[in-house]
């Protein structure tokens, strides 16, 4: 009986799992259709909410909604395979977590050139910054998602860019544990 029993929760909890990992997959292209349709505050309702206390919601919409129409920035983003790959879902003491890495390709246009010319002097770790003319360039390469759940997130899945770009921000927001279970499962990636 208790071979049964014992059965019964490994199955239960590969289907629990499993479902996870589908709702992570749907959420991540909602994500990266939100992203091209520059649906700045529908990206951000899906936004691990610890990244707020390091800069509240509405100033992080208004400074991304800013930079680009302020400034004069225009991203398009291009359809590129994503080959999208996927950690399994990993139980902590205090949370869940899933890793995915993708490919992404984005143009922008400035009319000042000079804003795009500090960028292609940035040093982004898995993206390259390729000059197309005087007024555009291309950022393509591979980008990371992380997916939580835990009680800052009332145990639904919210998600947070987890780029070199990003290191900063996430030691802030992110316990020690889930710092140290990320970077071995990027590794797996």
């Amino acid at each position: 009986m208790k071979n049964l029993f014992l059965l019964f929760l490994i199955f239960s909890a590969s289907t629990l799992f499993a479902q996870d990992q589908e709702i992570i997959k749907r959420d991540f292209q909602t994500i990266i259709k939100y992203t091209s349709e520059m649906k700045i505050d529908d990206v951000l309702n899906m936004t691990y909410p610890q990244l707020f206390t390091v800069v509240p919601k509405a100033q992080m919409s208004a400074m991304a909604k800013g930079m680009l129409s302020g400034m004069g920035i225009k991203m398009i983003y291009e359809q590129v395979p994503l080959n999208l790959k996927m950690t399994p879902v990993k139980t902590l003491s205090k949370s869940s977590i899933c890793l995915s890495k993708y490919n992404q390709s984005m143009i922008m246009e400035a009319a000042d050139s000079s804003l795009l010319e500090m960028l292609t002097y940035a040093k982004m770790k898995d993206n390259i910054i390729e000059k197309l003319d005087a007024n555009k360039i291309r950022i393509k390469g591979s980008s990371y998602l992380l997916a939580i759940k835990d009680s800052f997130t009332k145990n639904t899945w919210k998600y947070l860019r987890y780029d070199d770009e990003n290191a900063e921000a996430n030691s802030k927001i992110l316990s020690k544990e889930i710092l140290t279970a990320v970077e071995k499962m990027k590794t797996s990636l």
